[in-house]
């Protein structure tokens, strides 16, 4: 009963909010690529050492389809996507993955929204959280949001379904005099953890003056010991420029931190290379970029260091037989030694060798060639400063090809991969391949 209940009230909201005027856009992507439609791209290739001196190499297709729904008035934004990718690799058995995504936001009046959703994406971003050359809005960034770092996949190895929990909130929106704005949000983030469900409470605020500056401030997981908290500023009073800063405390998104190597031992004593994700206790970011319209050329550029050489790890504390007793939220100091007794068990808790501060830096260069035809090149590099076997570097040139009477857009390029650490010389090279088609329709 309850569930039909929710369900009539949905298309009762819905009902009411297509009386006004509405648009709605369909999109769908056919391929494979990284940073659009899943984890890999249409075909890779990569090196990685696996003992002392010895390599091994993994290449495989994947190849799959996004199909993205948005519906848009004064009170409604309703988005349903659902991505379906199938893998095949070398090391691996081929696999099926499902991805279902959405939200919808329900705001009778501006002062007052209801939200529900496993994937907001952007339509809580605060501006001035994004990222010029990456192109993208970090999470951290998110008024309201589908939890940080929690991903999960249900099934068996050869059929899985993501997930990365359930989020709702509240949001306000304000007009103050003719140019100033105020936006608020707060929510909460269910997601699964093993037979149980976890909970983060999240908040938000973004103000500033329109086509002047930008401010914003958000809190995730803020009941947790291990909780994050973002702050943006920007500047918006010229067009064409994009100029950011941002703090992060808590920064652990892998996309923008390096991978260290540790060397471990298997159970015949070789030594065994593992990477592990990097974080930042503080970390510091600036952004910004300026679009030659005339010429038909943008250049964009981001950088973000950590502030420190410590990170937000845990501690364990075990008894005399080696028994977990308890865990401990702690700051740790990446390169040293981090011993913890109790009851006359000792445990060493840091996982990175070395000292380094993670630094990440990207350039985006975009070029209209003809009215059909762009091309882009992203250079990144992400490395510990003082460890340079550790440094990340991606070149990715790449194409956009529009089709003829608004067939869609074909998206193809190469990006090469290369850290010391992984393999000698090029460590991954890999050919992302999409299809996209959009349709608008207003009524």
């Amino acid at each position: 009963m309850k569930r039909k209940f929710f369900v009539l009230i949905l298309f009762f909201l819905v009902g009411l909010s297509l009386s006004s005027k509405t648009k709605l856009t369909f999109k769908n992507t056919v391929g494979a690529d990284s940073d659009e439609i899943a984890d890999y791209d249409f075909y890779s290739r990569s090196t990685e050492k696996e003992y002392s001196g010895v390599e091994s190499t993994n290449s495989g297709f994947s190849f799959g389809d996004q199909a993205q729904l948005d519906l848009e008035n004064k009170q409604l934004s309703l988005r349903a996507r659902l991505t379906a990718f199938y893998q095949n690799f070398d090391d691996d058995m081929a696999k099926f993955v499902v991805i279902p995504e959405g939200y919808v936001h329900y705001s009778p009046i501006p002062q007052l929204g209801l939200a529900f959703g496993n994937n907001f994406s952007k339509h809580f971003a605060i501006p001035s959280a994004y990222l010029a050359a990456d192109d993208t809005t970090t999470k951290y960034g998110r008024l309201l949001t589908d939890s940080l770092d929690e991903e999960r996949y249900f099934g068996s190895d050869s059929f899985s379904v993501f997930t990365n929990g359930f989020a709702a909130g509240v949001t306000s929106d304000w007009t103050l005099g003719t140019f100033c704005y105020l936006k608020l949000a707060g929510g909460a983030t269910m997601y699964p953890d093993e037979d149980e469900f976890e909970k983060a409470i999240d908040f938000g605020v973004n103000a500033g003056a329109e086509e002047l500056l930008d401010f914003g401030f958000t809190a995730h997981n803020v009941t947790d010991d291990e909780r994050k908290f973002g702050a943006f500023a920007g500047f918006t009073g010229k067009e064409n420029l994009i100029l950011n800063a941002h703090f992060y405390y808590n920064f652990t998104t892998s996309d923008y931190l390096p991978e260290e190597c540790v060397v471990g031992s298997d159970d015949y004593e070789n030594d065994v290379y593992k990477f592990k994700k990097q974080s930042a206790k503080y970390a510091l970011g600036l952004t910004g970029g300026y679009n030659f319209a005339e010429k038909g050329l943008g250049i964009y550029g981001d950088v973000i260091t950590a502030l420190t050489n410590e990170y937000i790890g845990t501690i364990k504390y075990y008894d005399s037989d080696g028994n977990l007793i308890s865990t401990e939220t702690a700051t740790i100091i990446r390169g040293g030694t981090v011993v913890k007794y109790k009851n006359g068990k000792a445990k060493r808790t840091d996982k990175f060798t070395h000292e380094g501060i993670p630094f990440y830096a990207q350039l985006r260069l975009n070029y209209q060639l003809s009215e059909s035809v762009e091309a882009l090149l992203n250079f990144k590099i992400r490395t510990l400063l003082h460890a340079s076997d550790t440094t990340w570097i991606t070149v990715y040139p790449r194409f956009k090809f529009d089709l003829p009477a608004n067939a869609g857009t074909i998206g193809t390029g190469i990006r090469f991969d290369m850290n010391a650490a992984r393999a000698d010389g090029l460590t991954a090279l890999s050919i992302p391949l999409t299809y996209t088609y959009k349709f608008k329709k207003k009524f």
